[in-house]
């Protein structure tokens, strides 16, 4: 996965204090598979997206590591130094999530097109980034809940999680560069760099399931 040059905060957990990427990644790698095989599980009873999904899904994910798995932030803090909900109205702003969710699928109908479904999984993951529901590991989190909105919510979950649709979000520091600026645009409203990003990120993952698909 590229990395760019970010610093790396502390992260206190049940396997003592993990000051740097490398000590931190391998534990943060299992916990983003965890939270995958607990998405595909939902996606088997079709579980729709609530508020209580997203803390369900962080404790699923993170409660082998961390004291506080499952549980919003108890501190103002934001993506990239930014806030845009404080601690209090983390709550209220998931239950916001979880109607304007409710009503981007109405809108989509039950035959969605690919850059319908494209949207709605780029809009839930903005939406999802600037609540920051959690102290840490939103970025984790936030990447299962992609495919949580993929496979339960848009039924694209196959007959097990390995032959299921897995979006690979940063193969090289071109993606990861495309994402975090579509981030920042969204912020502003101009959703159109990180559709674009989805659009191209989910597109190689149907081709990666389905190579005879590739180049037509």
């Amino acid at each position: 996965m590229a990395r760019q040059g970010r610093s790396t905060t502390p992260l206190h957990s049940k396997l003592g204090l993990l000051e740097t990427y490398e000590q931190q990644n391998p534990p943060l790698a299992e916990a983003e598979w965890r939270g995958r095989a607990w998405a595909f599980e939902q996606a088997r009873q079709s579980q729709p997206l609530k508020d209580f999904t997203i803390t369900d899904m962080h404790r699923a994910m993170f409660e082998p590591l961390l004291d506080w798995a499952g549980s919003t932030r108890t501190e103002d803090c934001g993506p990239g130094a930014k806030l845009f909900v404080p601690w209090w109205g983390v709550r209220i702003a998931l239950r916001n999530f979880q109607d304007d969710f409710a009503l981007w699928l109405t809108q989509v109908g039950s035959n969605p097109s690919l850059e319908q479904i494209v949207g709605v999984v780029a809009d839930a993951h903005h939406r999802f980034q600037w609540i920051h529901p959690f102290r840490d590991t939103n970025g984790r989190t936030g990447r299962v809940l992609d495919h949580f909105v993929l496979w339960s919510c848009f039924g694209l979950a196959d007959t097990s999680l390995e032959r299921s649709v897995i979006v690979e979000h940063f193969p090289d520091a071109s993606r990861e560069h495309e994402y975090y600026e579509g981030l920042d645009e969204a912020d502003l409203r101009k959703p159109k760099r990180l559709q674009a990003y989805y659009a191209e990120r989910i597109q190689a993952a149907l081709d990666e399931k389905d190579p005879e698909t590739q180049g037509h």
